[in-house]
């Protein structure tokens, strides 16, 4: 059911963000070239408490902007509440990775009560220009 779940999550993640690039561009990706959207997965404790991290002018929005995020989403599963996903737009991989694995982003992912041991990372991979 979890696998599922991320499926779901994935498919109409990459479905909203691809229909919004053709929306805003005529149907071209020239938008897309220089970011990359990652899909991020994860149980937490408190789903409520994950989610208020996301509000607020102190929110993880800042962090993750601060560190070559452009635009992030956050997903709750609706039978689930504690099994939550991101669609992170990110405009710096290193700069990204480098904050996921620091002690500020870890102490921030133990803040939110998020269970690292369940957490799956899925990058785009993006495809040659001819193949459009």
């Amino acid at each position: 059911m979890k696998t599922l779940t991320a499926l779901t999550l994935l498919i109409l993640s990459l479905f909203a963000f691809g229909q919004l690039a053709a929306d805003s561009h005529g149907g071209k990706h020239e938008c897309c070239q220089n970011i990359t959207h990652v899909l991020i997965t994860h149980e937490v404790e408190d789903g409520a408490r994950w989610l208020a991290a996301w509000s607020g002018p102190d929110s993880r929005h800042k962090l993750f902007k601060e560190n070559g995020a452009k635009m992030v989403h956050t997903f709750q599963d609706g039978d689930n509440p504690n099994l939550t996903g991101l669609v992170v737009a990110v405009t710096d991989m290193d700069k990204f990775m480098a904050m996921l694995e620091s002690d500020e982003g870890q102490a921030a992912a133990g803040a939110d009560g998020v269970k690292m041991d369940t957490m799956v990372l899925l990058v785009e991979k993006k495809q040659m220009e001819h193949e459009h």
